[in-house]
């Protein structure tokens, strides 16, 4: 069961995760939520508060421990889908970030602009996630960047077929997230003063990975994943839960920094617009409906995590 657990979370977090989460981005993705909500209460400015019903376990009953990998944890999904609606990441905010310099960057940058401004760009957003961690007692080791052009992949703990040319390959196991370059809104702004914020962005979402690695939220999740296994329609539903609630918290972690160096309010603008969002072909499908939700509720977060807890939100919400 170990040995499976750690084969689900290799796959949801390198690959599976990531190319499900983001895999649009080049294309226009990424998402938020807004409001102020407590664990049990999400708000929505068009559904009102939401009622947590649908856990069968209350939340306040359950309890967060931060386990290895490797282990698994106790419980039933029930149980699982309870601590995650009660994870560290669910409640408390985020810091505000008083300084962050992004490197001017041209719209075709070479491959050592490019990682220049990731390089920054993962420097603020460490601001964020190393406090955000200590705060809640779980550890953190900043990720590094390592740009690279597909298909020379790079030497890494990560098997060579896994890596693709239009997705970062976040190894958690060398805590490294290889870039292709390419990849991301950033590469294709028209506007260059819009580029350095729009990179920031497109790290902010895929940070979301080591976070959910190192909080070991991934190991519920993945043991939830695998309890599900001959349910396929809740399975498919968790995943969506996990899924946006990933991209609204890396939407708030985004807006945390300063004006100058968050993503530009036209393309916060576009990603909380349901139009912007093709419908998804993949597997697990999210409506471009939920995207935008969960995108918005993170740009207009102001830091308070409560309103990126997807695990107490009705299906609709996260269809």
């Amino acid at each position: 069961m170990a040995l499976g657990c750690i084969v689900i979370l290799l796959l949801a977090i390198g690959g599976g995760l990531l190319f499900l989460v983001l895999n649009q981005l080049g294309d226009r993705e990424q998402s938020a939520a807004s409001g102020t909500a407590s664990n049990a209460e999400v708000q929505s400015e068009t559904d009102g508060p939401v009622d947590p019903t649908s856990l069968s376990t209350d939340p306040a009953d359950s309890q967060f421990e931060g386990i290895a990998i490797y282990e698994e944890p106790p419980g039933d999904a029930d149980d699982l889908r309870a601590v995650l609606a009660n994870n560290p990441l669910t409640a408390g905010s985020l810091p505000d970030v008083s300084s962050c310099d992004l490197p001017a960057t041209p719209v075709e940058q070479s491959t050592e602009e490019l990682q220049a401004v990731l390089d920054a760009s993962a420097s603020c957003l460490n601001s964020v996630w190393a406090s955000a961690m200590s705060d809640r007692g779980l550890p953190w080791e900043p990720p590094t960047v390592e740009v690279y052009t597909y298909p020379d992949v790079p030497n890494s703990t990560c098997e060579a077929d896994t890596f693709e040319p239009d997705y970062p390959r976040v190894c958690n196991l060398n805590n490294v997230i290889y870039w292709p370059v390419g990849y991301g809104v950033g590469a294709s702004q028209a506007d260059p003063e819009l580029v350095p914020g729009a990179y920031l962005w497109d790290l902010a979402a895929v940070y979301m990975s080591p976070v959910a690695w190192q909080s070991s939220t991934i190991v519920y999740y993945g043991t939830l994943l695998d309890k599900l296994e001959a349910d396929q329609e809740q399975a498919d539903e968790v995943w969506r839960r996990h899924s946006l609630q990933m991209q609204c918290l890396g939407a708030a972690a985004s807006v945390q920094q300063p004006a100058e160096a968050r993503p530009a309010p036209e393309l916060r603008d576009e990603l909380m617009d349901e139009s912007y969002w093709d419908p998804d072909e993949g597997s697990r499908p999210i409506a471009p409906a939920s995207r935008a939700r969960w995108l918005t509720a993170g740009f207009e977060s102001d830091g308070d995590l409560g309103v990126c807890n997807t695990w107490v939100a009705p299906a609709e919400q996260v269809a």
